[in-house]
């Protein structure tokens, strides 16, 4: 023990691990509550073969290379070989919905032919495993969310109703 204890004395103060500041972060707050919830999936080359993601269930994606993709829009930004896909989300009434990526990528949203503007951007909550959450105003319908310039060939996302769980106005 007295070994030890010398050894410990000579060694620069830095070298002693910090507390990890993520081992007692909070449960994720609403609409993300469900984030570590696990599932897989394929992302789409097309349309016809994308799969479908579900408001509030999170997916591991296993992405394309990019050039095998094709879109439903120009994405919004192209970065050399990187991954892709496609996936399809259902909105039955008008909603501000978020899509959550573990990884940087870029995300679009379209419905038909037609590119829908995002609402906002944001990082996910720290210690999260989100590292951004990009939010758009859908009509309801059938709307083709595609991921673009993902650098790895697997990515978590999830999608999310920004009134999920939300008390109702009085």
């Amino acid at each position: 023990m007295k070994r030890l204890l010398f050894l410990l004395a000579f060694l620069p103060s830095g070298a002693v691990a910090a507390p990890d500041p993520c081992a007692s972060a909070p449960p994720l707050a609403e609409p993300w509550t469900s984030w570590t919830q696990s599932g897989s999936v394929m992302a789409g080359a097309t349309l016809s073969s994308a799969p479908r993601i579900i408001l509030g269930k999170p997916v591991t994606a296993t992405l394309r290379p990019a050039p095998q993709v094709q879109f439903a829009v120009p994405p919004g930004r192209s970065v050399p070989k990187s991954h892709a896909g496609l996936f399809t989300l259902a909105v039955k009434d008008a909603a501000r919905i978020g899509i959550a990526l573990s990884a940087a990528a870029w995300v679009d949203a379209a419905t038909g032919a037609t590119a829908l503007a995002s609402a906002a951007h944001e990082h996910g909550p720290r210690c999260s495993g989100i590292r951004k959450i990009v939010w758009f105003d859908l009509p309801p319908g059938l709307h083709a969310i595609q991921i673009a310039g993902a650098i790895n060939p697997s990515i978590r996302i999830m999608a999310a109703d920004a009134r999920a769980n939300q008390p109702l106005p009085r």
